[in-house]
């Protein structure tokens, strides 16, 4: 059983735990491999000249970044090649499926545009094409990164693949005096309705991982519009005050499990949510530790997954 991976670039939480699966697979003995693509044709000709051009203008960037590595043009508009979480993993240019191949696609892919017998759909956020079945195969497996992005009627069973990547060296708090200041994430809140318009902070979306920390460490406290943005963990981690702003008429119960607390993070600014922030603040890192740790377990459930469902071995 091979893996190959579709993934965009490093410049997300979704491409990153992508990579990370990869690699994972990788060093359970796996052959697995990424494979960044450049467009979506079901003709195969069509296909192939799109991704030809596609790694062209990736050959050029990757000489950008090469030539002027420490830019700051490069740092801000070419994360995912100056600034790579994860490392060390089997890239394809243009794959080989065979019958042998587990696909795995991420919710933001419709289709099947490598044309693999063996497709597994891995919803890292909700189900971007609801009521369309024109973009999946009655044999195609899905699993959800969390359980409020599953779709039951595709995954019933709630089959769920989760995998974390986390810099520990790099996300981490360095100011333990006086803060000052706010600042926001918009991310995947962009469309929201009740966004400011104007923020008296940084907005933090497009600046370098180490720039971000930096602000982090920095600032008293940090909104989050994006509601289900790792970032927000992050910003605990570095000593702010994390503060998911809900969506009009929501609460923390919306956007989380009954059993899911998570730690170090306000949803709104009552009162109540923010003692809790400041109080859960510490229990953050042994979070992430643990979920770190279930990488290798949740792959091996996977595999076994695939296994059973595509009867391969």
């Amino acid at each position: 059983m091979k893996f190959v991976i579709v993934s965009p670039k490093q410049t997300g939480g979704g491409p990153i735990v992508l990579y990370k699966l990869a690699k994972t697979l990788q060093e359970q003995g796996y052959d697995a491999s990424v494979f960044n693509i450049g467009g979506v044709s079901d003709n195969r000709i069509e296909f192939y000249y799109k991704q030809l051009k596609y790694d062209a203008k990736e050959s050029i960037k990757y000489s950008l970044v090469k030539l002027f590595p420490k830019s700051n043009f490069t740092k801000r508009h070419y994360q995912g090649y100056a600034y790579l979480p994860v490392r060390g993993c089997r890239k394809k240019y243009l794959p080989v499926v065979d019958d042998d191949t587990v696909v795995i696609y991420p919710e933001i892919l419709r289709g099947n545009p490598l044309h693999a017998k063996h497709v597994v759909r891995w919803l890292l956020y909700h189900n971007r094409f609801p009521n369309d079945s024109t973009w999946y195969s009655d044999t195609d497996l899905f699993v959800a990164y969390r359980e409020q992005f599953n779709d039951s009627q595709l995954n019933p069973d709630g089959n769920l693949l989760k995998i974390f990547s986390f810099d520990r060296e790099l996300y981490k708090r360095t100011n333990y005096g006086e803060r000052n200041g706010v600042c926001y994430f918009i991310r995947k809140g962009s469309k929201r309705t009740d966004l400011p318009k104007h923020f008296d902070g940084p907005v933090l979306d497009l600046l370098p991982e180490t720039e971000k920390v930096r602000i982090l460490n920095k600032c008293e406290k940090c909104y989050l519009y994006d509601t289900q943005t790792f970032y927000a963990s992050i910003a605990a981690l570095c000593g702010c005050i994390s503060i998911v702003v809900p969506e009009p008429g929501k609460t923390r119960k919306d956007y989380l499990k009954k059993d899911d607390h998570s730690c170090g993070v306000a949803y709104g600014e009552n009162r109540e949510e923010i003692e809790y922030a400041i109080q859960t603040q510490e229990k953050v890192a042994d979070r992430i530790d643990r979920m770190l740790s279930s990488n290798l377990e949740n792959t091996i459930s996977f595999i076994n997954l695939c296994k059973k469902c595509f009867h391969l071995s």
